[in-house]
This record gives structure tokens, C-alpha cells and sequence, in this order.
């Protein structure tokens, strides 16, 4: 063999082990991202199943499936945070509030799990720590009226504890019932939990975090009288108390006793104009007796201090409408979906408004746009059947008719137990501690 074939008997040897190596370093990277796409699908889906749990309240099996999503994808900021809601219901606290931190370490922007820290961090009376996180969640996301509600409650229970402690500073310590009585309190331990805190208060009429709870066990028993006993109690002893009125004019309100439910919310007003639950508390109460201009008045109050708040577009809307305002009721609606472009209520709405306009076209496409959000919605297939109606248009009419009667038939046909819908598969089940009453 000459020099110059051994030479290029070398250089083929070279490239073929060039191509080999590549090639295999191609398929590995492939591989690689092949695995790494099923991982992220495997943790989606077992999130997803654990939403479904959790929504059942099934809560250990809940757990264990947010726990798997995150073996799968340990960086799975939504498992994360739900994760940390369902140690919160199972009060494992310290891990709940270790949770929320990994989920804003994973994405420093996500609202809800701030929100959610501050909910933990109330539940270990680390109300500046609260605080803060609340106010972290409104500054991402000023729409999110949770975090409004979390962060007045937070401020509120952080003056009501400074005055306990002050209190039992001068008295030598919690009462130990008190502390008993909290404990049965977010066990769900409620008949338990009363004899505490009564206990405590034969002893202390004036311990104000017994009281309080007391009142809050009553409301979840459902003993509405008994709590509102308890909250014009505390509000003879401090007027100030804005808590105890809010929730003593929420129970007068739920009791059909609009006058005195005005009455408190109109004496936190005077002392706190902006105060949005009051002021959108106050709208409520007055669209329901009737009085549609005053509650105008109000939900405009609220629009003033927030208008990034979608619901509030939605009451004026529905108030509008009665009075037969309807370009008032449109412009409502519009913003409303200027904040939340995919609310099936909003579009429903402005169905109603346009129809009652005659304005036909813009009402069906309208209740068309409902209907992709939410096909199982019977309400939008009759009034697109009655606007097509209107239009003559008889066979789209009569087909939504039919649309309309065959939901019907399968609601009927389900039992009454709790419906899971499936998860489409680009998103996340976020799960969100919806109460925070402690």
C-alpha cells in the first residue's frame, strides 16, 4: 500500500468516526429532549390530578400527587404553590410557607403564591411578614381582589393581636383555653372550639382573640344570631374594631336585614372612605333593596379607588341593565373585559344589553363567544336561539334550541356529585387558598 493510500485510508477512518460520534451525540440530545418533554408532561399531569383532589377535598391524595409532579419537574413553580395551599389545609404551616418560597424562587412574579405566603405567614401571626406579601401579590397583579380582601384582613388581625398582646402582656400570658380553642378552631373541631373560647371569655369577657374566633365559629356553624351577638359585643367595647363590622354587616346582609347591614358599612365608611369591601359591600346591599342609584354610587366609589377590579364592571353592568341604561351597561361590560378578555359572563351580558337594543348581530356574536368559553351554558343557547329568531333566521334558531334542551338532558342525566372537568393539555390547575379567614 503506497503512502498516499494508507493517508487517505486514515482520513476516511477519521471521518467516519467524526459522523459516528456526532450522529450519537445527535440521538442523545434528542433523547435528552424527549425525556425532558415527558417529564414536563408526567408533571402536569399528576398536578392536574391533584387539583382534581384537592377540589374534592381529598386532601392527603392531593398531596401525594403534587408531590410527584415535582419529583418529575422540580421546578414546577404551580405544583409548588399547590403544594403549599394543601399543607396549609392540613395546618403543616412551616412546609406550606417552604413551599410558597421555592415557587417565588422558580418565578419572582407569580401573585398568587405571594398571596398565598402572606396567608400562611398570617396563620403564624407574622402579620409585617403578611403583610408584605400581600402587598408584593397587588403589585404584580392590582386586578387580584383576593389579595385586597387578604391584605385588609391582615392588617386589621395585626391590630386586633397588637391589642390582645398588649392585653395579656398586663395579664401574664394567653389563656391556655384560648390557645386550645384555636387549635380545635382550624381543625374544624367547631362544637369543641366554642366551649373554649367561652371558657375563656366567663373568665375574660374582654379577651378580644377569643371573642373573635368565637364569632367566626358561629358564622361556620352556621349560628348567624349568636355571631352577631358576639361582633356588636366587641364593637360596643371598641368601636374602631372595622373587622367586626364588616363581618357583622356581612351577617345582617345574609339575614335580609339590609338597614342594619347599611348601617355598618356606612359607619366604617365615614372613618375609612376607601375602604373597597365596605364601599362594594354597601353596592350589594342597595342593588338588592332596590335602591339601583345609590348602589351605583357605590360601585363607582370602588371603581375610583380600583379600577382594575373586574367584578365590580359586572355589578354596575346587572344594575344598568335594570334601569334600562344599556349603553351604560355596555360601556361596563367592555371594561370588564378589558381586565379579564375571556370572562363568558361579561360577553353573556353584553348578549343581553345588545339584544335589548335590538342590536342582533353584535348580541350573537355575543352569546357565540359565550358558548366557546362555556358550551354547557343553557342561558346563551336560548337567547342566541331567540336573537337568530328575531333575525329570522329559524333553522340556526331552531338548532340552538335543540343545543339548549340536549345540556338540559345531561344535566339531568348527572347525579348530584361533584363534576371534575378535564384539563386542557397547555395548562396548569392552579390551585389558590380561596379562604383566608383564619
Amino acid at each position: 500500500m503506497t503512502k498516499t493510500q494508507k493517508h487517505i485510508k486514515k482520513v476516511l477512518l477519521c471521518v467516519c468516526l467524526a459522523l459516528f460520534v456526532f450522529g450519537c451525540s445527535s440521538a442523545t440530545k434528542k433523547a435528552k429532549n424527549k425525556d425532558a418533554r415527558n417529564q414536563y408532561q408526567l408533571a402536569m399531569e399528576f398536578n392536574n390530578l391533584g387539583a382534581r383532589y384537592f377540589s374534592k377535598d381529598m386532601i392527603d391524595e392531593a398531596v401525594i400527587k403534587f408531590q410527584r409532579s415535582l419529583k418529575a419537574n422540580p421546578d414546577f413553580a404551580e405544583a409548588h404553590n399547590n403544594l403549599g395551599v394543601a399543607y396549609c389545609r392540613q395546618k403543616r404551616i412551616d412546609e406550606a410557607i417552604g413551599e410558597f418560597k421555592l415557587a417565588i424562587k422558580i418565578n419572582p412574579d407569580y401573585s398568587k403564591a405571594h398571596d398565598n405566603l402572606g396567608f400562611a405567614y398570617r396563620n403564624k401571626n407574622m402579620f409585617d411578614a403578611a403583610i408584605a406579601e400581600h402587598n408584593l401579590a397587588l403589585k404584580i397583579n392590582p386586578k387580584d381582589m383576593e389579595a385586597v380582601k387578604n391584605l385588609e384582613l391582615a392588617k386589621e388581625e395585626k391590630k386586633l393581636y397588637e391589642k390582645s398582646q398588649a392585653y395579656q402582656t398586663a395579664n401574664k400570658g394567653i389563656a391556655p383555653e384560648s390557645i386550645i380553642g384555636y387549635n380545635q378552631y382550624i381543625r374544624g373541631l367547631l362544637d369543641e372550639a366554642i366551649i373554649s373560647f367561652k371558657k375563656v371569655m366567663s373568665e375574660n369577657p374582654d379577651d378580644m382573640i377569643a371573642s373573635g374566633y368565637l364569632g367566626q365559629t358561629y358564622t361556620m356553624k352556621g349560628m348567624l344570631d349568636e355571631a352577631i351577638n358576639i361582633y356588636k359585643d366587641i364593637i360596643a367595647k371598641d368601636p374602631s374594631n372595622v373587622l367586626a363590622r364588616l363581618n357583622l354587616g356581612e351577617l345582617y346582609f345574609e339575614k335580609g336585614l339590609s338597614d342594619e347591614a347599611i348601617l355598618e358599612y356606612e359607619t366604617i365608611v365615614k372613618t375609612n372612605p376607601n375602604n373597597i369591601r365596605a364601599l362594594y359591600n354597601l353596592g350589594d346591599v342597595y342593588a338588592d333593596n332596590g335602591s339601583l342609584d345609590k348602589a351605583i354610587i357605590m360601585y363607582n366609589k370602588v371603581v375610583t379607588t380600583n379600577p382594575d377590579f373586574p367584578e365590580v364592571y359586572n355589578k354596575l353592568g346587572s344594575v344598568y341593565l335594570q334601569k334600562s341604561l344599556y349603553d351604560d351597561a355596555i360601556v361596563s361590560w367592555k371594561k370588564m373585559l378589558e381586565l379579564n378578555p375571556n370572562s363568558a359572563k361579561a360577553h353573556y351580558s353584553l348578549g343581553l344589553a345588545y339584544t335589548d337594543k335590538n342590536m342582533l348581530e353584535d348580541a350573537i356574536n355575543e352569546f357565540r363567544l359565550t358558548l366557546n368559553t362555556n358550551p354547557e351554558n343553557i342561558d346563551a343557547h336560548y337567547n342566541l336561539a331567540y336573537a337568530y329568531e328575531k333575525k329570522d333566521m329559524i333553522d340556526e334558531a331552531i338548532l340552538e334550541y335543540k343545543n339548549a334542551i340536549d345540556v338540559n338532558l345531561r344535566r339531568h342525566g348527572k347525579s348530584n356529585a361533584e363534576t371534575v372537568q378535564t384539563q386542557k393539555e397547555e395548562e396548569d390547575v392552579i390551585v389558590t387558598s380561596e379562604k383566608h379567614e383564619n
